[in-house]
């Protein structure tokens, strides 16, 4: 098995980019491949905050962010019939991929080194993906393995269920 290089979240199976209807949020460093969320008051996007964070994602952001207030943002959206790539971990910590992670359901973290957002198998509480199966470019047992994870129904900003 190989150790494979961390990676930020990317698009496996997506249909096609969505538009913030409010743009970016004031003063955003966020990188292509984080997660956002709508700003609470002003419904422009921003950076999860990850952790306990419980804001809901609408989706992966297709580009850095502006750091422009109201910049259009486009992003991925958390749905049905998106799947994404991300890199599998402990915590921040590399781990090497098992039979028991696929199918698992698991929250995110940033891996600052390489601003990366990255499934967290160590985090079974604030939850948001459901890790689907060993990506192609990856073989099962790889350390920092890719994985395709969905957003769990619950925990799509645009899609949620009632």
């Amino acid at each position: 098995m190989s150790t494979l290089a961390i990676r930020p979240i990317e698009p496996y199976q997506v249909t096609d980019v969505k538009w913030g209807d409010y743009g970016e949020e004031a003063s955003m460093t966020f990188k292509k491949g984080a997660v956002l969320v709508e700003d609470s008051s002003s419904k422009e996007l921003e950076e999860w905050a990850g952790g306990t964070d419980y804001a809901i994602p609408v989706g992966i952001a297709v580009a850095n962010a502006s750091q422009t207030a109201g910049t259009r943002c486009g992003y991925y959206e958390a749905n049905d019939a998106n799947l994404f790539s991300a890199t599998l971990r402990n915590g921040t910590d590399a781990i090497a991929q098992a039979a028991s992670h696929i199918n698992g359901e698991y929250s995110l973290v940033y891996d600052s080194t390489t601003n990366s957002w990255c499934v967290d198998v160590a985090d079974g509480t604030t939850k948001l993906v459901q890790v689907l199966r060993v990506a192609s470019d990856a073989t099962a047992g790889d350390t920092n393995c890719r994985v395709v994870i969905r957003f769990l129904t619950d925990k799509r900003a645009k899609s949620a269920a009632a």
